[in-house]
């Protein structure tokens, strides 16, 4: 059940034409997370952004599997954590989701901005945006793409039920239909 109904506020952060940035930090916002863990990303900065103005507590971290042991220590505290990061750094933080966030089944919501794929034009991003979905399945991640604004709310919501409710690490992946550039 989507608890975000009506279209989002504009925000002085979000940049015109990526209202989904906006709509996923309200549907995070009202779903109760607390702790947003990332490394830095352009198409995360509106997300960010909108948390930051609500007093979540934002974490930039240097590395991706830093955010995945930053998040796991907030869920053992009983927190509601989301970690943000770019495709690139999937394979960064693969040993920390395969060997602490699935196995003890924190649940860990994951955002990630897609890279290497639809209309990519840096070759070095290729490979890793190619194997996202393979290596989070093969961890046991079900991962949920989303293309278009009017789907952040089913999909943001059903990523962090799997999460928080049923303590299933789940992944939402930015794609790159949704807009706001590749940086």
């Amino acid at each position: 059940m989507t608890t975000a109904t009506k279209p989002p506020t504009p925000s002085p952060h979000v940049p015109v034409g990526l209202d989904w940035q906006l709509a996923i930090a309200q549907e995070l916002i009202a779903r109760g997370v607390s702790v947003a863990a990332y490394v830095p990303d352009s198409r995360l900065n509106g997300v960010l952004a909108a948390l930051g103005e609500r007093d979540i507590r934002l974490r930039n971290l240097a590395r991706e599997e830093e955010c995945v042991a930053y998040a796991a220590g907030q869920r053992i505290a009983e927190a509601r954590p989301v970690v943000l990061m770019q495709s690139s750094g999937l394979g960064n933080a693969l040993n920390a989701l395969g060997s602490l966030a699935v196995p003890y089944r924190l649940g860990i919501p994951l955002i990630i901005s897609m890279r290497g794929t639809l209309g990519e034009k840096n070759p070095s991003q290729v490979p890793m945006g190619r194997a996202t979905t393979a290596w989070l399945g093969a961890l046991g991640i079900q991962s949920f793409s989303l293309r278009q604004a009017s789907e952040v709310g089913p999909v943001i919501s059903g990523v962090l039920d799997l999460a928080f409710d049923a303590g299933e690490t789940a992944a939402v992946l930015l794609e790159p239909e949704l807009g706001g550039g590749r940086a």
